[in-house]
């Protein structure tokens, strides 16, 4: 934070009220002011949890004010009271409008930081017509008010709860980032269709204002404080008193503040007859770390219906002052987890009397354990939710730096659903690189049918927890592969969707980008996760990588693409584009916005052996030179122009020439392969041609390119960049290739072999007979091509993927 920076934080809630969000929204206005931020504050009229506004805030004199550097501009509200939602959206309906009014006037200026606090959702709403073009809004959202409205009852229509969900949705997608105190709250977001990013950022506590003391009450105490309303589940605090009462307990249950239950807390106390039981009024917040000392045990009462929507913030001010507490909260809860955590509290199931009564009593009979669980409390406070720690967390997020980074990760998945030509080779990698790296971050691969048990295989059963294999179903995978580009595309993006939510994964990543460009050019989100992918195939940068004289169908193509592009790195949610282009890397730096996402990946083909040193010497007379094309024989890979070449060759170089075709053949080609094969050999008597099908395993494929003199890679046309490459290099030997895009740059800056026009017979025939005449060896550079292999093994394509260093 190097230069100050004008803040408009937009609340209902501000000092001087002393419980809820309140002390926390003068907390992160103060902090921001201490760190150079210059902080206006738009609040309205101080009441939580009075039924009546503040006496001395009554006054029109009261609507600006400035303390500790923070402007205060207020605007007039009216109170919320009785708990009715319906007068509780009026309210907030109330903020929002005469908020709008203050920014049209000019009373208050729209800014470039913009902090939001939920609730209400409408402050929110306000907040995006308050940040300037090209600002940044951040949401702190304390409460998730659907989620409340409907666990606790208050809100009973499916459909109104729909309404509200859908006005949330709505409104929380226009921020640009989003900041929950939990996990639970994180996920609930993301299920109601939240699609901005989130990430946590716990309730904290000043630990050097708050400190353990001794205990000051002579009798033993129970203490509650905060607000008396729905989700607090204070009814439980009534039987527990009755329960210790029962039992002649000479304890106090003293319950602290104020709010829309009050009155209904006071009847209940005297329709008992608790003896034992009091309502104080809250301590003044510079009596506040006395005032918790007065607990021996506290109590954190919850509605269980309300446990993923909301935190109490209370419970870390308890903690830091080293007392325990008892916590009605379910197994899962967000309370719960936090328990298993920092060992500072126990937890009870919600309506449950006895137990509650059973915990705080045996935590009263036992001094020892009270300390321990204080002791462990104020450690875990001091580690995770000190003041200092948490909120510069806060200060990154509203200059659009991620703390994700500094969180344990919630885990990949890695969507492919094809099975035919590298992503067996591909997910292969990831799940060995996975495995040798011990990689913590939990990952999820969804694959093809066919890969499953393949893949599955590799996974030993005690990592399983962190590495594990799911197969698509064959609908599913049948959608993702459809002929259709627009079918396939949103197929896989829906797919991705399902299974991030299904895991509580951060990140998505497509081994095929391609598919995708057009959902994401849209700016379709996956519930606030990140998402990445391999870039298979650009090509609108060909035109820098040499003679390059599109056709129409091309140029078509490369306008369409470069369209598709330009937003997609628009799109939020896309946080990296992988590709195994390294000049397509740099080209998107230098034209596109947000082309710094855009970086090269290691294209990997796994190579066990060390490269030839040595050629093998063809004497002119009889010497064969032999070739192999290897792979999916398919039309682009130019197996058809290969056949047809051959019958250019003159008789006398034919004669010196062996073609191995090796690998399984798209049947779209099978019988016109057949006949072009049968019609060369009757042609070219003397040239060895020969056809193997099926699938090489890597065995085999490394044996045939050992006996080779020259691999074969005569794409049409073809965008993108080939294994072939790779595979020739390593073995130390040529390749001939097509004299386009990527593999003829390549083939060229590292001197790999020959390149020629092959979708030309006849000009792919000069070549083949070039290699003959001249020999193989000359269009290659053993140094350069072990430089290629080095900087594209499996490792770095793997680490590329799971960013971690190979």
């Amino acid at each position: 934070m190097a230069r100050p920076e004008s803040v408009l934080f937009l609340t209902q809630h501000y000092a001087p009220e002393e419980i809820g969000s309140a002390p926390y929204c003068v907390d992160i206005a103060r902090w921001l002011v201490e760190v150079g931020f210059a902080v206006d504050v738009l609040t309205g009229q101080p009441q939580y949890p009075s039924p009546e506004i503040h006496e001395a805030f009554r006054s029109e004199r009261r609507r600006f004010e400035r303390e500790f550097g923070v402007e205060v501009h207020r605007v007039q509200t009216s109170v919320a009271g009785g708990g009715s939602v319906r007068r509780r959206i009026a309210t907030e309906l109330e903020f929002f409008f005469r908020g709008l009014a203050a920014l049209v006037a000019g009373r208050v200026r729209r800014r470039t930081h913009v902090l939001s606090l939920s609730p209400s959702v409408f402050c929110v709403a306000l907040g995006v017509l308050a940040r300037r073009r090209g600002g940044r809004h951040v949401a702190l959202i304390h409460d998730i008010q659907s989620g409340l409205a409907g666990g606790l009852g208050m809100v009973r229509s499916a459909m109104a709860l729909k309404a509200m969900r859908l006005v949330e949705r709505m409104i929380l997608n226009q921020v640009d980032a989003i900041a929950v105190l939990t996990e639970e709250m994180a996920r609930q977001l993301k299920e109601i269709g939240v699609t901005r990013p989130i990430e946590v950022i716990p309730l904290w506590v000043d630990t050097d204002a708050i400190v353990p003391l001794p205990r000051t009450a002579d009798t033993p105490t129970v203490l509650y404080s905060g607000n008396f309303g729905r989700k607090q589940g204070l009814e439980q605090l009534v039987q527990l008193a009755r329960r210790l009462q029962d039992r002649g307990k000479t304890t106090k249950v003293v319950v602290r503040g104020g709010g829309s239950h009050e009155d209904i807390l006071r009847a209940e106390i005297k329709r008992l007859g608790l003896a034992n039981m009091r309502i104080e009024p809250l301590v003044a917040k510079s009596d506040l770390n006395r005032g918790l000392a007065g607990g021996d045990v506290h109590l954190v009462p919850q509605n269980p219906n309300a446990a993923d929507f909301a935190m109490p913030s209370k419970i870390f001010n308890i903690m830091a002052a080293g007392r325990p507490f008892v916590a009605t909260a379910g197994p899962g809860s967000a309370l719960w987890r936090l328990q298993e955590l920092s060992h500072a509290f126990q937890c009870v199931p919600p309506d449950e009397p006895e137990a509650l009564t059973e915990a705080v009593a045996a935590l009263l009979d036992d001094p020892e354990a009270r300390q321990r669980l204080g002791d462990a409390g104020r450690a875990y406070v001091g580690a995770h939710h000190a003041r200092a720690k948490v909120l510069p967390q806060l200060g990154q997020l509203l200059q659009g730096m991620s703390v994700a980074s500094e969180a344990p990760g919630r885990g990949i998945v890695v969507l492919e659903p094809s099975h035919e030509g590298h992503p067996q080779e591909w997910l292969e990698h990831i799940v060995r690189f996975a495995l040798s790296e011990r990689v913590s971050e939990p990952l999820r691969l969804v694959v093809a049918p066919q890969l499953f048990e393949r893949l599955a295989a590799l996974v030993p059963a005690e990592r399983s927890n962190l590495l594990s294999i799911e197969a698509l179903s064959a609908r599913q995978q049948a959608l993702c592969l459809h002929r259709s580009l627009v079918v396939s595309g949103f197929s896989r993006w829906w797919t991705m969707r399902r299974y991030l939510k299904r895991f509580g994964a951060a990140r998505g990543h497509f081994l095929s980008l391609d598919h995708l460009s057009l959902p994401l050019a849209l700016g379709l989100g996956a519930n606030g996760c990140a998402l990445d992918g391999v870039l298979f195939r650009p090509s609108v940068h060909y035109h820098e990588l040499g003679d390059y004289a599109p056709e129409w169908r091309e140029r078509v193509r490369d306008l369409r693409k470069s369209v598709l592009y330009r937003f997609m790195l628009l799109n939020r949610s896309v946080e990296s584009i992988l590709t195994l282009d390294p000049f397509f890397a740099r080209y998107a730096v230098a034209r596109y916005r947000g082309g710094a996402k855009v970086r090269p990946l290691a294209d990997p083909v796994h190579w066990n052996g060390s490269p030839a040193v040595a050629a093998r010497h063809f004497e002119v007379e009889g010497g064969r030179v032999r070739f192999l094309l290897f792979g999916y024989l398919a039309e682009r890979k130019g197996v058809l122009a290969l056949v047809t070449a051959l019958a250019y060759l003159p008789q006398a170089i034919a004669a010196r020439v062996s073609v191995e075709m090796a690998g399984s053949v798209d049947p779209a080609i099978r019988d016109r392969l057949r006949h072009a094969i049968d019609d060369v050999l009757h042609l070219q008597p003397t040239v060895r041609l020969n056809l193997t099908e099926g699938r090489l395993d890597e065995a085999e494929l490394e044996r045939r390119i050992d006996e080779c003199d020259v691999v074969l890679a005569p794409y049409q046309r073809f965008v993108g960049s080939s294994g072939a490459l790779i595979w020739a290099a390593g073995s130390g030997k040529p390749v001939l290739t097509q004299n386009f895009g990527l593999l003829h740059r390549l083939t060229l800056d590292y001197r790999l072999g020959l390149t020629a026009d092959t979708t030309d017979p006849r000009k792919l025939a000069a070549a083949i007979q070039r290699l003959v005449e001249e020999g193989p060896r000359r269009h290659f550079d053993q140094t350069l091509a072990s430089q290629f292999v080095r900087e594209r093994s499996p490792q770095s394509f793997a680490a590329g993927i799971l960013r971690r260093a190979s």
